[in-house]
């Protein structure tokens, strides 16, 4: 629980009997005469943190959190909240799992939850939920109560839980419409209260209605695809790693390769480093937010730069400190100082940022490239797909708990095809004798989409080219396709087919010298295709 001390300046609410408890510092160098402070502790140290959407953001120094002016919070409603040691709890004493690449500071405010009933349930569900899930979620859920407190606030013959029912459940559902939130927020916010409504019924806390909140109650929400990072602002990005300091270039490196989840590159252990028997190389780790160790393979060239970041921690921290990478000390210096500390994600991410305006790295529309961690993580993924590793390997490597996670991947390796399929489309079709099939149907041979379908689904594809027989039929000529009037192929197999001509010239050498007469005549008639072939593509590619 927060120390009463820290509470020390006390003011007289101008709208009734109630106190405001905050933390106050006179040496701020930020003008606090209206009474702004930081909604998460109730600070008012704090400094300017730029705009978001208009409105002044702030960042407190207390717990490192940002916040904004009034936002959805008791003053804009019209009413004053009370903070005092009751209402704000450090995690770590109540048991909540913290990361400490998060910040330094981990409080829990109920002081927005103004009814007294309402305010002792959620302390009591917050306990309850303390040694099953972590810090930052129970702080998102506490948001959602927070909200649905300000809805109730001027519902004054709500007096208990026995009053909310369906009928104050649609009400709440179109407060937050109007609220102008997207639908993932929205939904966010339903389903905090759903668990927590769902958890009074099961442990027999209250007796209300259950299945307030139903299903259809949820908006459905396009799910975006993960932006993964362009190779061209990855070429970018890895010609400028030298300016980044030391320690944040080999992050980069490791984050590249391995796409960890930003908590697991801050937090990786200064041991994370092993090999086996054969000489391979993996890095041990913990996936927080599975809750779970896991161990991966990485390239030799991997190894060796944690090997170099170790040696690093160990000649500038020494022994005692036990992670791989850490923060710096603060201050107005460009030097990178190494602390003790877990560097955290905004640090992390705000060297990159920094990088990308300094050496103007954009992609290919021009744009100035805004780097966030997880692109990192979404860019190994899609490469791996692409590449053709199957998808539970890329769910096991990724760390995914289910196969729906990784799917996601394979959205943009479908993206990729239909672009091969748009270049497929520009070339010319030619058979066995060199000439170019006309279509007879060219509405399909153009529809991008049908085209995209049947090379994913039907896959009817050949190592050299493609088959101009129906699906469903049977092929009776064997291995024979140079020399079957339905075989079909473009430019895309050119090189292909050159290998095989000189494979095939070497072959007829051997037949010749033999004397195997059967031998040559079946690849003189192979030779005649390709040559035909070769020279109706080339003469195509240089149209």
């Amino acid at each position: 629980m927060k120390n009463q001390n820290n509470f020390n300046n006390q003011h007289k609410s101008s709208k009734g009997s109630l106190h405001i408890q905050l933390i106050k510092n006179q040496n701020s160098t930020v003008d606090n005469t209206n009474d702004i402070f930081c909604y998460h502790c109730g600070s008012y140290n704090y400094h300017k943190a730029g705009r978001k959407k208009g409105k002044q953001r702030y960042k407190c120094t207390e717990c490192g959190k940002r916040f904004i002016e009034n936002l959805e919070y008791p003053e804009k409603i019209g009413y004053t909240t009370v903070h005092n040691s009751e209402d704000v709890w450090d995690a770590l004493e109540i048991g909540l799992k913290v990361s400490d690449y998060r910040g330094r500071s981990h409080k829990l405010t109920c002081s927005y939850i103004h009814q007294d009933w309402f305010k002792a349930a959620i302390k009591k569900f917050i306990k309850y939920r303390a040694s099953s899930i972590g810090y930052r979620r129970l702080e998102s859920s506490l948001t959602s109560f927070n909200t649905f407190s300000c809805f109730l606030y001027n519902r004054t013959y709500i007096k208990c839980f026995a009053d909310i029912n369906r009928s104050v459940i649609i009400d709440y559902i179109d407060y937050l419409n109007q609220q102008k939130l997207n639908s993932s927020s929205r939904n966010q916010k339903l389903q905090d209260l759903a668990i927590f409504f769902e958890t009074c019924i099961v442990n027999n806390w209250f007796n209300f209605q259950s299945y307030l909140i139903r299903k259809e109650d949820y908006q459905k929400a396009a799910k975006p695809l993960p932006r993964y990072i362009p190779e061209e602002v990855m070429y970018q990005l890895n010609q400028h790693l030298e300016a980044l300091p030391e320690t944040v270039l080999r992050m980069v490196l490791v984050i590249q390769e391995c796409g960890l989840r930003v908590g697991e590159l801050c937090q990786l252990p200064i041991d994370c480093l092993k090999q086996d028997a054969k000489g391979s190389w993996f890095i041990q780790f913990m996936r927080w937010k599975m809750n779970k160790e896991d161990t991966i393979p990485i390239s030799v060239e991997l190894a060796q730069v944690i090997q170099e970041q170790q040696q690093y921690i160990r000649d500038k921290l020494g022994e005692q400190y036990n992670y791989l990478f850490c923060g710096r000390l603060g201050g107005s210096c460009k030097e990178f100082i190494p602390k003790p500390n877990v560097m955290l994600d905004e640090a992390f991410v705000g060297y990159l940022k920094k990088l990308a305006e300094e050496f103007d790295i954009r992609d290919k529309s021009g744009k100035r490239w805004n780097f966030q961690s997880h692109q990192f993580r979404h860019t190994v993924g899609t490469r791996m797909i692409n590449t053709g590793v199957p998808q539970h390997i890329v769910q096991r490597y990724l760390g995914h708990d289910s196969p729906h996670m990784t799917s996601v991947y394979a959205h943009i390796h479908d993206a990729t095809l239909r672009k091969k399929i748009d270049e497929y489309l520009a070339t010319k079709v030619v058979n066995i004798n060199g000439e170019i099939i006309e279509s007879l149907h060219p509405e399909l041979d153009n529809d991008a989409n049908l085209q995209w379908m049947k090379k994913k689904v039907l896959a009817e594809t050949l190592p050299n080219g493609y088959c101009g027989l129906p699906a469903q039929l049977t092929c009776s000529k064997g291995n024979a396709c140079l020399t079957c009037g339905d075989f079909r192929t473009t430019i895309e197999f050119l090189d292909q087919h050159k290998e095989h001509l000189e494979r095939t010239n070497k072959v007829l050498e051997v037949a010749k010298a033999s004397g195997w007469h059967r031998q040559i005549q079946v690849n003189e008639d192979v030779k005649k295709s390709l040559e035909n072939i070769i020279n109706t593509l080339e003469s195509n590619k240089n149209e």
